[in-house]
């Protein structure tokens, strides 16, 4: 890719992820007071990110990036701590901005956003006690450049906390995420589901496979797929804790068309088979959460 075709991309990534984060703010404030209530957060992020709050102190500097509208960043102010957030959208800075402006004086903590390419990070020196990448890692290009910033950036014992996915989804989590969404009621209808299932034929799990993976959503989507960023870590840092997600539940979550009243306690039954199968080695789930920390 030459420098024009990236700077486009880029461009188009920003403009993408502006607009989502304009609307999330049309309908939800950028606050995990509010974001916690969300359907998929309360079934499959909330105790992480909730583990993960509970480690931010006040007095800490902290850095999320990718931190899209900031409500994450927020949050860890909200704990008191030092908070900066990067994103590449200006858009998504701007609604996280005036957030945090709208409440400042309720923030024990104090938050910085600024727009920056994470592929070109250039972080200072020993300066983080935390920093987050929450589903940022498999949009970059260049992630071991990223990694050693983060390792550089942080003090000596400071915590790099990730959440995203790494590799490809295998065919039984294709299969069985695919007949889920056929049989529950979704935002597709079942006439249109079957009108699909009949005209891919035997390429219906690839087109199930490509939307769980959501390929094509942006630019940068799935550019880091390839790159083992497990592996990249556990090189330079000290592997505290690995969490498997659940496979299909996050999916389903997604696009299951109920009231939260039914949905939610469904979705959570789901959550707990749907853990057990990963653990039994059923179903693979590509959705990870690692907590590592840079050695004293």
């Amino acid at each position: 890719m030459n420098d024009r075709d990236y700077q486009e991309k880029l461009a188009a990534e920003g403009d993408l992820w502006g607009r989502v984060a304009e609307e999330q703010a049309g309908q939800v404030p950028p606050d995990w007071r509010y974001h916690r209530a969300l359907r998929h957060n309360v079934v499959v992020h909330a105790g992480d990110i909730d583990a993960l709050l509970s480690r931010v102190k006040p007095g800490m500097a902290v850095l999320e990036l990718g931190c899209a509208s900031g409500w994450l960043t927020l949050a860890m102010a909200q704990r008191g701590a030092a908070a900066h957030g990067m994103d590449i959208s200006d858009r998504a800075i701007a609604v996280g901005r005036a957030y945090y402006e709208s409440i400042r004086d309720a923030v024990p903590g104090t938050v910085t956003y600024s727009v920056a390419d994470l592929n070109a990070l250039d972080l200072p020196a020993v300066t983080y006690d935390v920093i987050v990448a929450k589903g940022v890692l498999h949009h970059l290009v260049r992630l071991e450049h990223v990694i050693d910033q983060i390792f550089t950036a942080l003090k000596p014992g400071g915590l790099f906390w990730i959440s995203d996915t790494l590799g490809d989804e295998s065919l039984s989590t294709t299969l069985v995420a695919g007949a889920l969404t056929l049989v529950l009621p979704t935002q597709v209808s079942y006439r249109e589901k079957l009108r699909g299932l009949v005209r891919f034929g035997r390429h219906a799990p690839e087109r199930v496979k490509a939307s769980i993976q959501a390929d094509g959503l942006s630019p940068f989507e799935g550019a880091g797929r390839d790159q083992d960023w497990i592996e990249l870590v556990t090189r330079r840092f000290v592997i505290e804790q690995t969490q498997r997600k659940p496979a299909v539940t996050g999916y389903v979550t997604a696009q299951l068309a109920l009231p939260d009243r039914i949905a939610i306690p469904l979705l959570r039954a789901l959550a707990r088979l749907d853990r057990w199968l990963v653990r039994l080695g059923a179903l693979h789930s590509t959705g990870v959460v690692v907590v590592a920390r840079k050695p004293a």
